[in-house]
Formats: C-alpha cells, sequence, structure tokens
C-alpha cells in the first residue's frame, strides 16, 4: 500500500492539463505552484489545437468521432516537453513493455511520495462505462496518486478520486502497445519566468493554429464543413450515412467530443478564454478582450454541438439530457456515482441499439440537418480565425 500524503487536488476540465497541474499542487513545486491555474497550464503548453477523425468500425456498425482540442494533440509528450520546460520542471518518462515492470515502476514512484500521469486506454477505464468496440483507439491521461487494498486511487477530472481494480489499470495502461506503459513524474529546477512561459505559449499556439493543415489546424473545420453537404467525396456525410445507419452514433460521440469528452464544453475554448483572461493581469491587458471573443466561441461550438441533437426529435432530445445527466454526476461524485450512472449508461444503451440503425429522421430531416450543421462549421471557422488574428493583434 502506498499512497502520496499530500495529494489533496482532484478534478479538472482537460486531462493532459488537469494531472499535471494536480501534481505541481501536490508537490507545492515553487511558490507559484498554487496559483498556477488549468487554464494557466493550458496556455503556457501552447494552447488549442484542431482536429476531426471520423472512425468507421465497420466490423462494429457503428462510427465514431475523435476531435483534438489541444495543440500538438497527436504528440502528447511534445506538449508536456515544452510545457514544462517553459515552467523550469523536468518531466521524466517511464516506460516498459512488461506489465511486471510496469507495476514496479508505479509502486515505486508512489513509495516515493511521487504522483505519476499515466497513459491509459479510455475505454479500459471501467467508471466510464464505455462500449468494447472502442478499445484501443481512445488516448486518456490519469493521474495516480495511490495504491491502497487491491484498488488504484486516480485523479480523473472528477471533484472526487476513482478507484479502479489493480488488474484494471494494468490492463489500462498496456491495452494500447504504442503507450508502453508509460508514466510521467515532474521535479522542479527552478522559479518559472511566468510572462516569458504566458509569451511563449502564446506565440505557440499562433503559430500552431496559423498553419494550412487540413488535418491538425484550424482548416480541418473548414474542410469538415464542407464534408457535410459534398455528395462526392467518400468521407462525406451523405455518402458516409446514405442509409442513415451509424448516424446516431455519430452525432451522439459529436455531443460528447465537444461537450463532455475532456473539454469542458465549448471544445475547451471558455478554458482558454480563463489563461488569456489571467495572463491580462500579467503580461497584456488587451488579452482581456480578447478572452471575451474565445468565450463566445466556446458559446458557439456548444451550441453546435446541441444541434447535432435536435430537442425537436425525442429520441435525440433524450440521449441528450442522459448524457448531461451521466457526465454530472461522474465529475461531482466519482467513484460514488457508479450506481446512479449505471441506469442512464443501460439507457443509452438501449436507444443506441434501437436507433443506430433506425435513425429517427426521414432522409429528407437529414439533409436539412447536415446542411444546417455545414453551416455551422463554416461560421465557427471563420470564428476561429477571426479569435485566432485577434489574439496575433494584442501580442503582436
Amino acid at each position: 500500500m502506498a499512497i502520496v500524503p499530500d495529494y489533496t487536488h482532484f478534478g479538472g476540465v482537460h486531462a493532459e492539463t488537469a494531472s499535471l497541474t494536480n501534481i505541481l499542487r501536490a508537490h507545492s513545486f515553487g511558490s507559484n505552484s498554487e496559483s498556477l491555474s488549468e487554464a494557466m497550464i493550458l496556455g503556457i503548453g501552447g494552447g488549442l489545437g484542431a482536429g476531426y477523425i471520423l472512425y468507421d468500425f465497420k466490423e462494429y456498425n457503428t462510427i465514431w468521432l475523435y476531435f483534438g482540442w489541444r495543440t500538438r494533440w497527436t504528440y502528447p509528450i511534445t506538449f508536456y516537453e515544452n510545457l514544462c520546460q517553459r515552467l523550469q520542471v523536468t518531466p521524466t518518462f517511464r516506460e516498459t513493455g512488461t506489465p511486471k515492470v510496469a507495476q514496479q515502476q508505479l509502486e515505486a514512484a508512489l513509495e516515493d511520495g511521487e504522483p505519476v500521469v499515466a497513459w491509459v486506454d479510455r475505454a479500459h477505464l471501467p467508471y466510464l462505462q464505455l462500449p468494447g468496440l472502442v478499445e484501443g483507439h481512445i488516448p486518456h491521461f490519469v493521474t495516480i496518486y495511490g495504491v491502497e487494498n487491491g484498488e488504484v486511487l486516480v485523479d480523473d477530472l472528477a471533484a472526487k478520486p476513482f478507484r479502479i481494480p489493480v488488474e484494471m489499470m494494468a490492463s489500462a495502461r498496456a491495452r494500447i502497445p504504442s503507450f508502453k506503459n508509460r508514466l510521467m513524474l515532474v521535479t522542479a529546477d527552478g522559479e518559472p519566468d511566468l510572462p516569458a512561459a504566458i509569451m511563449a505559449g502564446i506565440h505557440d499556439e499562433i503559430d500552431h493554429l496559423s498553419q494550412k493543415s487540413e488535418s491538425f489546424s484550424l482548416p480541418v473545420f473548414q474542410k469538415w464543413g464542407k464534408m457535410m453537404t459534398n455528395a462526392k467525396n467518400a468521407k462525406a456525410w451523405p455518402v458516409v450515412f446514405a442509409d442513415r445507419h451509424r448516424l446516431y452514433g455519430a452525432l451522439k460521440s459529436v455531443y460528447e467530443g465537444v461537450e463532455q469528452i475532456s473539454t469542458g464544453g465549448g471544445g475547451m475554448r471558455g478554458l482558454y478564454a480563463d489563461f488569456l483572461d489571467e495572463a491580462a493581469g500579467i503580461v497584456n491587458p488587451g488579452l482581456s478582450d480578447v478572452a471575451n471573443i474565445y468565450r463566445d466561441l466556446a458559446a458557439q461550438w456548444s451550441a453546435f454541438a446541441d444541434s447535432a441533437l435536435p430537442d425537436s426529435i425525442e429520441p435525440l432530445r433524450e440521449t441528450k439530457s442522459l448524457l448531461r445527466q451521466r457526465y454530472d454526476i461522474l465529475m461531482a461524485q466519482g467513484s460514488d456515482g457508479l450506481n446512479d450512472i449505471q441506469p442512464l449508461t443501460e439507457q443509452l444503451g438501449a436507444l443506441y441499439a434501437e436507433y443506430n440503425r433506425n435513425f429517427p429522421m426521414s432522409d429528407a430531416e437529414v439533409a436539412d440537418l447536415f446542411r444546417a450543421l455545414g453551416d455551422q462549421l463554416s461560421d465557427l471557422y471563420q470564428a476561429e480565425v477571426d479569435a485566432l488574428t485577434a489574439l496575433k493583434k494584442a501580442v503582436n
């Protein structure tokens, strides 16, 4: 049994930033550690990104959407290394392909009083109650701060901890082979130059989101918008969902991906707005105006997510309501809420089984929905560009 004694901060918005934020607070690294909010950590790390992948699991008759809201969302090690360098913190990565060694590495860190960030397969976390079809496809990051009575103690965005059997956590760490059972520990090198770190993070985001990539920068949203109505591209929505099969699962994952899966709502744009408000008092008062722009952008993304499950269609409205109920309980109660969310998960499963094959809208209604979502994405792309332009003007 080993529990980090000073680990008392729980919860957050985004997995990668919340995990490091709470570890820094547990260690009290330097005089600034308590004042480094998760929003500040996000901004210093390079802020926002853009990404959208449509996974087609034909053997399971479902489609799942994955989003990248953080800068360098496909390169978490690079993100952590840049962030830690700016914070005057050294990250140490422990990797192994052997489960026994992986467990020994975890226990050794905890016995030394070191909470760790663990790379895990999201679908292997039992409290999230995800379908088996997505196992091995969705990376996630949690803080492990103890092992007690055969259970691993986990901080994963909720206000209270989760408890997972040791064997299940070992499976979650090992499921994605490229993760190599990875853990990250951190040690402080000195006091960060906070103004310099903030400006480095802002310019990092500007450089990243100014790229022309249709996969990893803002044009991905413009491309996605066009794919909502393009009838010629094999990956366009009218083609992929020509028979309306699997559309229910895709729209459900739009809502979850924008609002609930490690974003805090609004595609994480609200968290970045909080960073800009904090940064305004340290480096540039004009950033408060830009914060308001990003806060409006977050609301615009939330409205888009809401539109993906229209209230006018009862099964879709019910789906959205159940997702909100389940999310709120889990984030407030951690493992204490598992009994309460189980019936909600079962209701969602029943809706999925029925409507992923028999979608409750006509072809004409679906075409109208696709056009509306495409128009919203076009507006969102322009709003993203305008927000980035305002950020550039504020700091250049």
